[in-house]
């Protein structure tokens, strides 16, 4: 008995006036369910857990529908599928939050969640995360509907980085599909603060394959940098199939990322050929040059068996913008 039904049962005086009660909401749901259209099914809207070939997402372009970022959902959400084919890689911005304004560590939780929940993706690289934010991400994405498995990558111990959050700071993967053979290491020379790679085997559109997340050493730190891609290289040389995510701190035409150039291309099709004249997609704000730049990755291999057609890239509270890619299988 539907809870209209009741109501006019427990509103009438007699049988009879149930009963027309009763037939006048019989009449309301049929009429309801014949008009229904396919935004009323609940399965309508829901994306589908095959891989997702469609173009990706243009900067700025609204995903699902989701609450505003700061906004935490009123109710539990449903189980929804990820795009199993999806991958991005995000800078969530140590900075943007305060260790004298202590209410910001739940409301950059918060954001993290919203940005990771709009888009979905089966595997996304953190970078300048702390373990219990990661933790913490993972338990908000899990009342939304959404089970991630993680892997940390933390190659530093800060108490400020982390305020309210321990100490272990770094990178993190966080991938619908397990997560095996996990891997963190510490660049040799991190620059001014330790940097370095986690890595792990994961399944993406179907295939087995090893995902890497890093952060590079940032500014003027070049030499470092050089020194960290080649630490890297090595590590993923084995890895015929391998995809690499994270943030660079390098634009495109640093001669620093020169090995990786040689070994892979990025998912933004106008970063195949840096001679094309075609400019790199920016994914991060303004920096001392006053300018947008590229330092956010997604590495496939030259000869490996993922492709994409291109990348979606989302500003958000970051300074740097969220960049997703839907992989095909070649």
């Amino acid at each position: 008995m539907s809870a209209l039904a009741r109501t006019y049962r427990e509103r009438s005086g007699n049988g009879k006036s149930y009963a027309v009660a009763a037939a006048v909401v019989a009449a309301l749901l049929t009429s309801t369910a014949c008009g229904a259209g396919t935004a009323d099914r609940p399965d309508a809207a829901r994306p589908s857990d095959r891989p997702n070939t469609a173009t990706p997402a243009e900067p700025g372009s609204a995903a699902p529908a989701e609450a505003a970022p700061d906004d935490e959902p009123t109710a539990k959400a449903a189980a929804a599928a990820v795009f199993t084919n999806r991958v991005a890689t995000f800078n969530v911005c140590n900075p943007c939050r305060s260790p004298l304004k202590p209410w910001t560590l739940s409301r950059h939780i918060k954001r993290i969640t919203n940005e990771i929940a709009l888009y979905r993706p089966q595997v996304i690289a953190l970078q300048e995360i702390c373990v219990r934010e990661t933790k913490a991400v993972v338990k908000r994405l899990k009342a939304k509907g959404y089970k991630y498995h993680v892997a940390h990558g933390s190659v530093h111990t800060s108490s400020l980085r982390c305020h309210g959050s321990g100490n272990a700071y770094g990178n993190a993967i966080l991938s619908a599909a397990p997560l095996t053979g996990k891997v963190n290491k510490r660049y040799t020379d991190g620059g001014s603060e330790n940097r370095g790679y986690v890595s792990a085997r994961t399944t993406i559109a179907g295939k087995k394959v090893r995902v890497f997340a890093t952060h590079l050493a940032e500014k003027d730190q070049g030499a470092k940098r050089r020194q960290q891609v080649q630490e890297l290289v090595i590590a993923v040389d084995k890895y015929p199939n391998a995809i690499v995510l994270g943030d660079f701190n390098a634009a495109p035409t640093y001669s620093q990322l020169d090995p990786m150039w040689a070994r892979f291309r990025d998912a933004d099709p106008n970063c195949t050929d840096l001679r094309s004249g075609n400019p790199c997609k920016a994914t991060m704000g303004k920096d001392s040059s006053k300018e947008r730049k590229k330092f956010d990755y997604i590495f496939l291999r030259v000869d490996g068996r993922y492709s994409a057609s291109g990348v979606g890239v989302h500003p958000n509270f970051s300074d740097h913008d969220l960049v997703h890619a839907d992989l095909q299988v070649r």
